[in-house]
């Protein structure tokens, strides 16, 4: 029976390959992509999932509130870590680590310059012994415990075979970090999986921050934050986070009792850190958005299996008649045709593999950060594929098995079966509702991001961009000045270079955000939120074309003399008028008083996620951490060339690195562009199977009124009328389903574009266009066919039925 019932199958699925081909290609495109979703958001919800108390992991962070605003950071004091463990030595492990980006090793040769590595791709890191207690590292050799010792490390085996060619045998080897401070080899991990948010490829000893940043980190102040100082905890049953919250304000009043108020340092989750947009994870909405577009694509396909499947439904039932006659029972034919279902799904299964593993390919190859992924098939994995299988046979299957099974076998073999009794129109056009309103909510979904988009690479941030490159200087706690007078020089000298000038983070959007404490004029208490500070030379505010509105720019300095603030510094100090703050003072601890001589207009310092805050810049060249250098040719290649020579020239221990301004910009928005290129791609594919689910029931409508167009063209009916026959239904379900659409997609992107401080509005012609363009591909999809219908000779029409 069940031989038999294949065989049917695949002579029915051969006789009609055009619905083969539409059905097997929909559900295999549908189902592909919904596991490329699934890979991806499975991969962010896995992420370091392999240690073992992963529940027990939590991570200190800084929240800092002022009248107007809520601040949190991951970065927390230096002093936290000991402070913790003076106060609360119930905690099972606490553990400092100070972030280390773009880490930079030279190793010595003999009789040879020192071979340098300089990691792009990995942070580094120093921490303290008990955070190899608190995250689980499998050591090929050696191991964590000799980092109590202040001028050790550990490494991955990457990072042990750029440096030595081996991971054997490199135990007391030396290395140097930053090319200037010395360090010994002491382990070896295995190489990380691939979705951590702890991927440092060298790890050196906590005591070693003294020599990178030029102090003990118990010595420096505890109100002083800094967003790379990070602190882990391991709580169990006698410790818990409840407890940790009862005794916060105490432990603030004892070690930030001025800041009591407006700081706190909350214990979050390590397993809700990475899904946490406000900490520099991945969007959690983004995620489940995705989860919502792989649902709906499921489904489109799902609707078009129905659609197609209950308008065949009449070309069986003869065939369902006989079966009937002969004794087959009601069961048994739903469970036949449920079968054929499952033949189906799974060819396209198949194929839906292969689409799935190409698209990982592609998704490697063109997204960028947390969307490139790499997908393993798990147990786990296994058995959610065997579930999207039977979730796809039944929605396809089901309603269609059922009509086909209820067949009355007098009417069937009699062939006075009608439409309504195979599936309906009604339930057709209900499901093609369903299909072009999933459609047009992707397509203005598509439209919003990409006018976002837009609209950020093309607002005036309040200064220029184009053609200024940024380069890194060495990692130092205080700068060489004399080595920068030198490059200045050399880098001047350059015909394609225009000017150069220094400062602490880069352009003036550069991510690098450091916030104080301050005291204006002779007030007598500091002022109750912290701008931000930045430190930069006198050539500054030219190169980047910085607007004054008031008072002069800063005068060439090597220390802190004299401050720029913004015009929200100003405001938020209580004037309206840029000329009466002029000359006025700034008092910072650890700083001379700052006379204030010039007010800036506002540009944004951070991404357009984030408001402009209040902000001063003041001259510190030990603090300088970037060359800016605007360049006068497009020749980039040469000048490239000649700034490394120079580099390398002044900064002999060092590594050159280069970004070009407006390419730093953008990303900032890396996440949001790559959910543009999503959302186009996934759009288009819910388009393509729409369109070959329209195809196929145009097909059916054609086939069933050709004796009709016959008809209607010997009375004198036109091609364009015949057209605007089987057109004007489907142009009256668009608009049903754009009635459907327009709230649920407006109601979608409003509350993604809440995310962004500066925004597009959300305007009555991206609906208008979502609806002509569904409207366009709609009819291009009916035309093809109808068009051949209208043009056929009548008689021959007539003929046929």
């Amino acid at each position: 029976m069940v031989l038999n019932y294949i065989k049917i199958a695949w002579r029915n699925l051969h006789k009609n390959r055009a619905y083969a081909v539409i059905n097997i290609t929909g559900l295999a495109l549908g189902i592909g992509c919904a596991l490329l979703i699934f890979a991806l958001v499975r991969y962010h919800y896995q992420t370091d999932r392999h240690h073992r108390n992963y529940d027990r992991i939590y991570q200190f962070t800084s929240r800092f509130t002022s009248p107007t605003n809520e601040f949190n950071i991951q970065g927390i004091p230096y002093p936290f870590g000991q402070a913790v463990r003076n106060d609360y030595p119930g905690i099972e492990h606490i553990s400092m680590l100070e972030e280390w980006y773009s880490p930079l090793v030279a190793i010595p040769v003999a009789n040879q310059a020192d071979k340098k590595i300089k990691d792009k791709n990995h942070n580094g890191a120093f921490v303290e012994p008990s955070y190899f207690s608190i995250f689980d590292y499998t050591w090929l050799s050696g191991g964590p415990d000799a980092l109590r010792e202040p001028g050790t490390v550990v490494m991955s085996a990457e990072m042990a075979r750029k440096c030595f060619g081996t991971t054997t045998n490199v135990i007391g080897r030396t290395v140097q970090l930053d090319a200037r401070i010395p360090a010994r080899v002491v382990g070896v991990f295995a190489d990380y999986k691939d979705n951590t948010d702890l991927a440092y490829s060298i790890i050196a000893a906590w005591g070693s921050v003294k020599e990178q940043l030029g102090s003990r980190p118990e010595d420096q102040p505890f109100d002083n934050t800094n967003g790379s100082t990070h602190c882990y905890a391991l709580f169990n049953d006698k410790f818990t986070a409840a407890d940790w919250d009862r005794g916060l304000p105490s432990f603030v009043k004892k070690y930030n009792p001025t800041k009591l108020k407006e700081t706190s340092y909350p214990a979050i989750p390590f397993s809700t850190m990475h899904l946490s947009a406000e900490y520099g994870g991945v969007s959690k909405g983004l995620l489940m958005s995705l989860m919502l577009i792989a649902i709906l694509l499921i489904g489109t396909a799902s609707i078009n299996f129905v659609n197609l499947a209950t308008a065949q439904a009449l070309n069986r039932a003869r065939e369902v008649g006989v079966r009937k006659v002969l004794g087959s029972t009601k069961t048994q034919l739903f469970w036949q045709f449920m079968g054929e279902t499952m033949l189906i799904v799974l060819a396209a299964l198949t194929l839906a593999i292969g689409i799935f593993q190409y698209g990982q390919t592609l998704a490697n190859a063109f997204l960028n950060g947390p969307f490139r992924f790499t997908f393993y098939f798990s147990t786990s994995v296994l058995g959610w594929l065997a579930i999207l299988v039977i979730v796809v046979i039944l929605l396809a299957g089901l309603y269609p098995a059922l009509v086909v099974a209820g067949f009355r076998p007098v009417l069937a073999l009699a062939g006075r079966l009608t439409t309504q009794q195979a599936g309906g129109f009604s339930l057709r056009r209900g499901l093609v509702v369903a299909q072009f309103a999933i459609s047009q909510m992707l397509i203005i979904g598509l439209i919003v991001v990409g006018n976002q988009l837009r609209y950020v690479q093309t607002k005036d941030l309040g200064f220029r961009k184009d053609a200024i490159l940024t380069v890194r200087l060495p990692n130092l706690p205080a700068q060489d000045l004399i080595k920068m007078r030198a490059f200045r020089n050399l880098v001047t000298a350059i015909p394609e270079v225009s000017q150069l000038s220094y400062s602490m983070g880069g352009p003036p959007q550069s991510g690098w955000r450091s916030q104080t404490k301050v005291r204006f004029d002779s007030r007598p208490d500091e002022e109750p939120y912290t701008p931000q500070q930045a430190w930069i030379d006198a050539d500054y505010v030219g190169i980047y074309g910085l607007k004054l509105i008031a008072g002069r720019n800063l005068q060439p300095s090597d220390t802190a003399r004299e401050a720029l603030i913004n015009e929200t510094f100003m405001q938020r100090l209580g004037f309206t008028r840029p000329t009466d703050i002029v000359g006025k003072i700034l008092h910072k601890s650890g700083f001379a008083p700052m006379e204030i001589v010039g007010v800036l207009k506002d540009y944004n310092q951070s991404d357009l996620k984030q408001r402009i805050n209040p902000l001063f810049l003041t001259t510190l060249a030990t603090g300088f951490y970037s060359a800016n250098i605007q360049l006068r040719s497009a020749n980039y290649s040469r000048v490239l060339t000649e700034l490394e020579k120079a580099y390398n020239q002044v900064y002999t221990d060092s590594f050159f690195e280069s970004a070009f301004v407006d390419e730093q910009i953008q990303e900032f928005y890396q996440q949001e562009q790559t959910m543009g290129k999503l959302i186009n791609f996934f759009t288009g594919i819910a388009l393509l199977i729409g369109c070959m689910g329209l195809y196929g029931l145009v097909l059916f409508m054609v086939a069933q009124r050709t004796k009709e167009v016959g008809v209607r063209k010997v009375l004198g009916a036109s091609v364009g009328s015949i057209l605007w026959l089987f057109s004007w239904e489907f142009i009256q379900l668009i608009g049903i389903a754009f009635v459907l659409a327009a709230p649920v997609a407006w109601w979608a992107m409003n509350g993604w574009l809440k995310n962004f401080e500066y925004k597009v509005s959300i305007s009555p012609l991206i609906f208008l266009s979502a609806l002509l363009a569904t409207v366009i591909v709609a009819l291009v999809t009916v035309s093809f066919q109808s068009i051949k219908t209208a043009l056929m000779n009548p008689v021959k029409s007539l003929r046929s039925e």
